[in-house]
Order: C-alpha cells, then structure tokens, then sequence
C-alpha cells in the first residue's frame, strides 16, 4: 500500500487512525506525538536540568533521540543520562554498550550505575534468592529507589523514563483490576512531585508501542536493544498485555480511550495528604520508618544468611 500523505511505500496501518504511513511520515507522527506531550504536560524550562532514563532498549533510545532533537541546541539547558546495570547475565550488557555508544556520539553527559555496586547484588542474584515469580517486583522498586537517589545527586530538575501508550494503559488496568484508584492518579504525565523524589516526566506515553520499535528500526542513527529481558514472562502486567491488545485489535483506539479514562479519573480524584519521613537506612522519602527498597534489601541478607526460609 502506498502512504496516505505521498506516494512513498506504506511501512506500517495505523488501524485507529485508518491511516497507511510510509517511513517518513511515521516517524512524523511519532515526533509529533512526543513534541505535543512535552509541551502540554512536561513544563520543561530554559536553565533546567533533565535526566533521561536510559536503558537502550528501544524506547529509551528513542526518547534520548527526540528529546535531543527537541532540546539538544538549547544553551541553557542539559540532558544527561543515568542507566541502571541490573545484572542480566547476556540481556543487559549488550544494551548498556549501545547506550554508552549512542550517549558518545551525542555528546551526552551519561552515569552508569550497578545493582551489585547500589544494593549488594546482581539481579540474577535476585532471582536466586527469592525466585523468577517475584524477581520483576524487587527489580521495580530497587530500580526506582537507585534512580531517584542518583537524579537528586546529579541534581537533576526532571527525570523522563520511557513508558510508553501499551505501558500506561497496562498499569491503568492492573490497577482497575486491583481496585488501587489511589495509584491510578499516579499515572499522569507527570509524577512523584512530593517532596524527596525528583518529579519524574513520560513524554512517549502517547505513542503505541509498535510504532517506537518501528521508528527505531526506521530511523539509522538509532541504536536499541530489541531483547526481552528474560524475567518478563514472570510480570504481572503480561495477563494486561494480552487482554489490552486483543481488545485494541477488536476495537482500534481502545488504549487511548483509558489513557485519556486514567487522565480524566486523575484531574478529579483528590491527593490524599501522605505524610513522608525519611528512611532510618538510606533517608529516602517514606511513609514507614523503613522504605521498601531498604526492607527489600534486608529481606535479601536474610535470605542469603538462611536461604531455606524466605
């Protein structure tokens, strides 16, 4: 099929759109895209300090990749790049060299940090300790923890991570599901604005998925990491993923329609008033004396020290 906007060849059928796009004009409506949420929803500013999540893997490619189009020839204005080693033996390594390689070749200011270095162990150390089933979830709150320490560290004024369209309407439904309203207010374009964490931005949270990989397949001057990390069959969110896509394959738009339910749901409910104290441990912000990270963390030591109790 020929492209609806020139009659260059068609490399992807937005069905929710009715639109066939050649590769130029994708990577159009993907740019546009992320250009719109920066500027309704992001409030970033001259003078500021951004920090990318950047795993490389291909959404956080091709956020650095937009986010440097867009800001990269700002004088006053700094990108910089953290990336989280969680350690996955054959699955991590290759995408934190092209991380590094593309951070090179941008000029990027770039920090690497380990969870072996941050929590005392490797994530398939993790795993070992506590087994495959509850390995994404320790890896999502460590992963988090490290990142809001290290963004206020390198003083950072935002942070983007990469979620795209397929994981926000995800988590809005695993949260539907979990009867947590109270987290669907945290879905916004922008989140963790309390005091202690470093508010954190998700400019690609209107793009589709395929259409990310898409345009880092498209587009040379991008290098990604396509694998899936090899603990994801264990994640919740893949029962989500599966329900989402066979009802967006039905019903073409359906992601938007909760993207846009969560948005509207977030604007009305009221913030409940958390009272935040510092960690004992660490002194990350916290409604228990303890932070998760840090009671993750010691539940790993007695876990280690006594691995046939959990």
């Amino acid at each position: 099929m020929d492209c609806d906007k020139c009659s260059e060849e068609a490399v992807l059928y937005q069905k929710y759109s009715g639109l066939h796009l050649c590769s130029q004009h994708l990577m159009e409506s993907v740019e546009g895209k992320v250009k719109q949420t920066l500027r309704k929803h992001c409030d970033i500013q001259h003078g500021q300090k951004i920090g990318i999540a950047l795993s490389g893997g291909k959404d956080s490619s091709v956020l650095l990749h937009i986010m440097h189009q867009v800001f990269g020839n700002w004088p006053d204005l700094k990108l910089v790049c953290i990336s989280i080693d969680e350690g996955i033996t054959g699955y991590r390594d290759p995408s934190i060299d092209m991380a590094i390689e593309t951070t090179n070749a941008l000029d990027v200011e770039h920090h690497v940090y380990s969870f072996n270095e941050e929590v005392g162990y490797t994530l398939d150390e993790i795993s070992n300790l506590i087994g495959d089933e509850k390995t994404c979830r320790y890896c999502g709150i460590l992963r988090r923890w490290i990142l809001n320490r290290k963004s206020k560290e390198l003083d950072l004024d935002k942070i983007a991570i990469g979620h795209n369209l397929d994981d926000e309407s995800q988590s809005a439904l695993m949260n539907f599901l979990d009867g947590d309203i109270d987290r669907m207010t945290r879905l916004g374009p922008e989140i963790n604005t309390k005091t202690g964490f470093t508010p954190r931005i998700k400019p690609l949270r209107e793009v589709p998925e395929r259409e990310i990989g898409l345009y880092a397949k498209i587009n040379n001057k991008i290098k990604a990491h396509f694998d899936e990390c090899p603990y994801s069959n264990w994640a919740l969110r893949q029962e989500a993923r599966k329900i989402l896509n066979q009802y967006e394959s039905n019903h073409p738009g359906a992601k938007y329609s909760v993207l846009s339910s969560v948005d509207q749901i977030a604007e009305k409910l009221p913030q409940k008033n958390i009272k935040l104290q510092d960690c004992k441990t660490c002194g990350e912000p916290t409604t228990n004396t303890k932070c998760r990270a840090c009671q993750l963390i010691k539940n790993l030591n007695k876990n280690r020290q006594n691995p046939s109790k959990p």
